[in-house]
């Protein structure tokens, strides 16, 4: 009886693990799904303006239109509802981190990447 007390015990710290690591990564999984949007969404805003030069937001807003993001072995998604709004926190973003730079065009701020 006494040599199945240490399995007992490996056995309830293993549930104690992963019953912790679930409920972190839960707790932890809109951010999480918000900072895959933002990686997707700056990928996409890259592409567009290495292949068409220099876009205003306006002009980028198509291209993040419908985008949608989900962790794998996961249901829960996030999508861009408001390509405006969602430009409008990702593109001052990656000015600060100088990925591309605003420059003027016809009187409108356009964005071009950074060479």
């Amino acid at each position: 009886m006494l040599k199945y007390i240490p399995y007992i015990l490996l056995f309830a710290l293993a549930t104690m693990i992963i019953y912790g690591w679930g409920l972190w990564r839960s707790m932890r999984q809109n951010q999480d799904l918000s900072n895959l949007l933002s990686a997707k969404g700056i990928s996409k805003v890259k592409k567009a303006l290495k292949k068409n030069g220099p876009l205003t937001q306006k002009e980028l807003e198509p291209f993040v239109t419908g985008l949608t993001a989900r962790q794998p072995f996961s249901r829960e998604q996030i999508a861009v509802t408001d390509a405006g709004q969602f430009l409008g926190s990702i593109l001052p973003y990656m000015v600060r981190q100088k990925m591309i730079t605003e420059v003027k065009k016809e009187n409108k701020a356009a964005y071009q990447l950074n060479r």
